[in-house]
Formats: C-alpha cells, sequence, structure tokens
C-alpha cells in the first residue's frame, strides 16, 4: 500500500520549475494590483515620516532648508520643555476619559437601537449625522453652548440654582468641554458600527438562552458582548488612535489657542504651535511628531497584544 501511495506522489509531483513560475505568475499579478495602494501610502505616509525623522535632527532654517544637523538636541530640548511635559498629560487625560466613555455609551446605543422600537430609522439617522456633520461646525456649535454669558448650558444649570460658570476660560474645565465634545460626536459613530455585528449575530444563541431561563442582563453579558468583541476591539483601536490626535476641536473652542494659560493644550497642537503658530521651530516639532508618532504605535502594538486575546470571532 506504501508502495502505491509513493508511486502516486512521483507521479503528481509537481517540477519545481513550474512551482517557481506559478508562484511568481500570482505573486506578480498581487503586487501589481497593491501597487496602487503602495504607491500611495508611499507618498502620503512613508515619505512624510522619514522626512519628518530626517528633519528632527536639523536646526530649520527657511533660507537654507532643512538647516544645520544637530542630531537629537531638539528631542533633548522637547524632554526638557514643561509645556511638552503637560501637553503629554493633557493627550493622556483626554484619551483616557474619552475613549472608554464614548465605547461604552456607544455600546448602550447601539443595544438599544438594535429592539424594535417607534421612528428606528430616525434614531439611527440623528445619532449618525452628529458625526458626519464638519468637525468646524460643531465646535461652534459646543462654543455658543459653552460661552458663560448667554450658552444654553449656563441657561438649563441656571434654572436648578447653579450660578455662571465660564467653561472656556477655567483652566480646571479645558479639557473637560473638549471631552464632552468628542463623546457627544463620536458615540454615533461607534454605535452604529457596533450595531452592525449586533446584526450579524446568530438569534440561535438567545433562542437557546431564552429556553434556559437566563436573564436580559445575562444574555448581554454572556452572548452579546463576547460575540461583539471584534467590532468592540475595531472601535477601540480607531478610537484610542483618534483621540491622541485631537486638535480641532481645541483650536475652534478657544479661538485658535489652547486654553487659558494653555491649559488644553494637546501633544498635535503642541507640534502646531512649535512648528507654525508660535517659535517656528521645525525642527523640534518634527521632533515632537516623531514622539507622538511612537507613543500612538506603542499604545496601539500594546492593546492589540492585550486585548486581541480576549476577542472571540466564532
Amino acid at each position: 500500500m506504501s508502495k502505491t501511495r509513493a508511486r502516486e506522489k512521483r507521479r503528481l509531483r509537481i517540477p519545481d520549475e513550474w512551482k517557481t513560475a506559478s508562484y511568481w505568475k500570482d505573486s506578480g499579478r498581487a503586487y501589481l494590483y497593491l501597487l496602487p495602494a503602495m504607491a500611495i501610502l508611499g507618498v502620503f505616509v512613508f515619505y512624510p515620516f522619514f522626512s519628518a525623522f530626517r528633519l528632527s535632527l536639523f536646526k530649520w532654517n527657511v533660507v537654507r532648508p532643512p538647516g544645520t544637523f544637530i542630531g537629537l538636541a531638539n528631542y533633548t530640548k522637547i524632554f526638557h520643555d514643561r509645556y511638552f511635559w503637560r501637553a503629554l498629560w493633557h493627550t493622556f487625560y483626554y484619551v483616557g476619559i474619552n475613549v472608554p466613555v464614548t465605547l461604552g455609551l456607544a455600546l448602550i446605543v447601539a443595544t438599544l437601537l438594535n429592539k424594535k422600537l417607534k421612528f428606528l430609522t430616525f434614531a439611527r439617522t440623528s445619532y449618525f449625522l452628529a458625526y458626519i456633520t464638519p468637525l468646524v461646525a460643531v465646535s461652534m456649535v459646543w462654543k455658543w453652548i459653552y460661552n458663560w454669558q448667554y450658552g444654553l448650558l449656563n441657561y438649563i444649570l441656571g434654572l436648578f440654582g447653579v450660578r455662571m460658570i465660564d467653561w472656556l476660560n477655567d483652566t480646571r474645565f479645558a479639557i473637560p468641554v473638549v471631552i464632552v465634545l468628542s463623546v457627544w460626536r463620536f458615540v454615533g459613530y461607534e454605535a452604529l458600527i457596533l450595531l452592525a455585528g449586533l446584526q450579524g449575530i446568530d438569534k440561535m444563541y438567545y433562542e437557546a438562552a431564552e429556553i434556559d431561563g437566563a436573564s436580559g442582563f445575562q444574555v448581554w453579558r454572556k452572548i452579546t458582548v463576547p460575540l461583539l468583541t471584534p467590532q468592540i476591539f475595531f472601535v477601540f483601536i480607531i478610537s484610542l488612535i483618534g483621540s491622541f490626535k485631537v486638535f480641532t476641536e481645541i483650536f475652534v473652542l478657544f479661538s485658535g489657542t489652547s486654553g487659558r494659560l494653555r491649559s488644553a493644550e494637546s501633544l498635535v497642537y503642541y507640534i502646531m504651535n512649535t512648528g507654525f503658530f508660535g517659535s517656528q521651530h521645525m525642527g523640534r516639532a518634527a521632533a515632537a511628531s516623531i514622539i507622538l508618532f511612537f507613543i500612538i504605535f506603542v499604545f496601539t502594538i500594546f492593546q492589540m497584544q492585550i486585548t486581541q486575546k480576549r476577542v472571540h470571532y466564532q
């Protein structure tokens, strides 16, 4: 029997030359399809990154760019800049609250939108409108809401006897007002992604749980959330990356500044202020952008390693 199998293997064996030709033919076709995407990534992602890293090693000279080579001196100056550490703290403060709060609310909203309710289509559309509305327009509306003299928020609080608060000039509320705006804007977007995942869960799991007498909360915790982990993981990663790059909300809310005493300055705003708005140290700004890249990269890899262990694809 073994001799027969050996003869069949020899008869069906494909020459190595044929394998090589077939491999290069298939691979070449695949690379050809990938070429437009790789060209776009090369021009708009890889080239700017390496250019920024090169620029971070120079002292910028407008007349003769990139200027004088100074090695890692820009990084040293950044690490000795107290405003950098404040911007880093503001960014982590924003990310640490904005990401979990938005994700938690999005999960609740998606669960409610997955039920058979009246005006369901209108509810789904209204939640998503906040995301598709231009961010500058949204920030302008919230700037009016936060106005301490005639803003809607102080008016509502005044009905309950709360004194007027200068939300945009009080350093204690600089980051929280940005967080509230971001949560309001992105909850609908994340909820729709989670809703798509909810609608893809097989109904047989819920039917089996109903037969076993499981309560609604037990079904949600033991079935819905575990089977929704791929979408939760995806939303968490994109929310984490996006939160580290917060800038527009701050710029519009605080009228082109980073708040009173730079109380709302994020890392991206620090980069813009260093390279364009203020001192125009392009090399130092490039160094700060490289640092931000590695922070996002490390956090993303860490979350992928930790969170993906809890993701259930089946």
